[in-house]
């Protein structure tokens, strides 16, 4: 069962007991991202993800990573368009360490100018890598196209100009401004003593300061705009990413979306992996998934393709749509991909780690408490009505944004964006 305390300085922890584990694992997780950024400070949370572990007034980097080593524990941080997480993995007996750790990272980052300078090269290094990677650049074009001035379209790296105009003084403004308790959640998982645990959270964690004012997201509500875009790069294949309109992490119809995705591009068995590379050979990738924001969402298709072969991929994901729009689901088919999703999602949750980060996640965004039992239960109250209303949501509308990435042309890209546009509207 999911317990939460909240700290009297605002911060909430979230804790899931799992009998029969030997491990626990700790997440901080701050409500910052790329789409709280602007232009101008695009790829701060990223690079201050980076900048926790160079050191603090206790620790330097060496002796952070020493400690951690020497109970052969993890450490690792993402940062995403709308958080960014810092993590540990260690046997139940060094809780307290990584408690510690953690707690010191987010209380005493130096920020030495010296270790800015150097971290801007290996991030500058970073982006030049995603650079040539075609889905990474695709999945960074589809939001462009789609969000445009929104800050959901910046790129978490950030550009390699923006990065280089970082210093000390703008990299303690940002943090400042949201790593702060009430804009945080602390989430536990693993074997570690329930009668204790509030009061380690809390001689670590209490001295985080908490934001009286947390006006932290003053920008627009994002709108999607249902158009095109492209970049030449002379990759032998072409990555297409082709977004539908979705729903918002915590919409009531997410596990619905979760089973409309299983039918359409979410596994092996799905419509289009099955007619576009097994039946017709056209392509090793291809998959669909739905992207959850705070506020908006998008079901997305995604694959790489020969330039020769992009005509007639597209006619076959045209004809998956259209036969998934008037498609007659049988009780066992919809059985089938409810059974695929509940299977997929305990299998998913093995480790301590993944139950980490599923009720971090949780509560960051839904603001909810919940457990395996209610998530299980949810997907069997998923229904053929429910993921119909979901298919005329998303494909009857007529919207929908391509991003393309290879050697392909305006001209040409016009031409595809049109073909589905005809077909689909």
């Amino acid at each position: 069962m999911v317990k939460k305390i909240v700290l009297q300085n605002g911060l909430t922890v979230v804790t899931q007991r799992l009998k029969g584990y030997k491990s626990v694992s700790v997440g901080v997780w701050v409500k910052a991202g790329s789409s709280f950024e602007s232009q101008s400070d695009n790829g701060m949370a990223h690079f201050i993800e980076h900048m926790v572990f160079k050191g603090t007034r206790n620790r330097s980097a060496a002796q952070i990573a020493i400690e951690i080593d020497a109970v052969g524990g993890e450490m690792n941080a993402f940062t995403a368009k709308e958080c960014t997480c810092f993590y540990t993995k260690t046997l139940s007996g060094d809780l307290d360490l990584a408690l510690d750790l953690l707690s010191d990272m987010m209380l005493n980052p130096t920020f030495d100018p010296d270790h800015i300078e150097l971290e801007k090269t290996v991030i500058q290094d970073e982006i030049n890598m995603y650079e040539d990677a075609s889905e990474e650049i695709a999945n960074d074009l589809i939001h462009e196209v789609l969000y445009g001035d929104h800050p959901l379209s910046l790129p978490v790296l950030g550009t390699k100009e923006s990065v280089s105009k970082f210093n000390q003084v703008s990299v303690f403004d940002f943090f400042n401004r949201f790593y702060r308790a009430n804009n945080m959640v602390l989430s536990i998982a693993g074997d570690f003593d329930p009668e204790q645990i509030e009061s380690q959270v809390t001689k670590y964690f209490e001295r985080i300061p908490e934001k009286l004012d947390l006006s932290l997201k003053t920008i627009p509500s994002p709108t999607q705009n249902w158009t095109y875009g492209f970049k030449q790069k002379d990759f032998e294949q072409v990555q297409v990413v082709i977004a539908f309109p979705g729903i918002p992490f915590d919409h009531k119809m997410s596990y619905n979306m979760s089973l409309l995705n299983q039918f359409l591009g979410g596994s092996n068995s799905s419509m289009l992996f099955q007619e576009v590379r097994e039946n017709l050979g056209l392509t090793y990738s291809i998959f669909s998934e739905p992207t959850f924001y705070d506020e908006i969402g998008m079901l997305e298709i995604s694959f790489g393709v020969s330039k020769e072969k992009m005509s007639e991929t597209l006619s076959a994901i045209i004809s998956v749509i259209l036969e998934l729009k008037s498609r007659i689901f049988t009780d066992q088919e919809i059985e089938h991909g409810k059974n695929h999703l509940k299977g997929s999602f305990v299998l998913g949750m093995e480790g301590s780690d993944q139950y980490m980060d599923f009720i971090g996640r949780i509560e960051l965004f839904a603001h909810k408490e919940k457990n395996m039992d209610e998530m299980l239960a949810k997907i069997e109250e998923t229904s053929l009505i429910g993921m119909k209303k979901l298919i005329e949501h998303c494909f009857s509308t007529g919207n929908f944004a391509m991003a393309f990435v290879g050697d392909v042309t305006e001209s040409e890209v016009k031409t595809y964006y049109n073909k589905m546009k005809t077909a689909l509207d």
